[in-house]
């Protein structure tokens, strides 16, 4: 989704602008990437009242059969399986940043709050926001 402002944003240096990937843009496995978000930090916990930021992996596609449905032109798998952090449950719609980069979008997970998570892939989707960026 996009969200149209009445007015101009004022940018300051806690909310500023993400750079967007380009269209055929594939982030290779194994990069490190950050996420943040207010979601929940473990099954049991209430969502967090801070923002909460963790380092994760990019993760091969091939190497996990967890989600049937996952696409690896629309979507990214992001943290490794025998890491404990993920993002989780409240973090959906969130960013995924690769050197400054917006790359995914938090989508989906395990129940158990494992990685790896599913994140929708901005690349793919690019040529959907440029036009509606120039409609408007």
């Amino acid at each position: 989704m996009l969200l149209k402002l009445k007015q101009k944003a004022s940018l300051t240096l806690a909310m500023g602008t993400l750079s967007l990937p380009p269209q055929f843009s594939f982030i290779r496995p194994r990069r490190m990437c950050w996420v943040a978000g207010w979601g929940k930090t473990d099954v049991k916990e209430p969502a967090s009242s801070t923002l909460q930021a963790v380092e994760l992996r990019i993760v091969e596609h091939r190497a996990w059969s967890h989600f049937p449905a996952f696409d690896h032109n629309l979507q990214l798998w992001v943290g490794h399986p025998q890491s404990t952090k993920s993002a989780f449950k409240g973090d959906s719609g969130g960013p995924l940043l690769c050197a400054g980069v917006a790359q995914g979008i938090v989508s989906y997970g395990q129940s158990n709050a494992k990685p790896p998570a599913v994140f929708t892939r901005i690349s793919h989707y690019r040529p959907w926001i440029d036009e509606v960026l120039n409609e408007n």
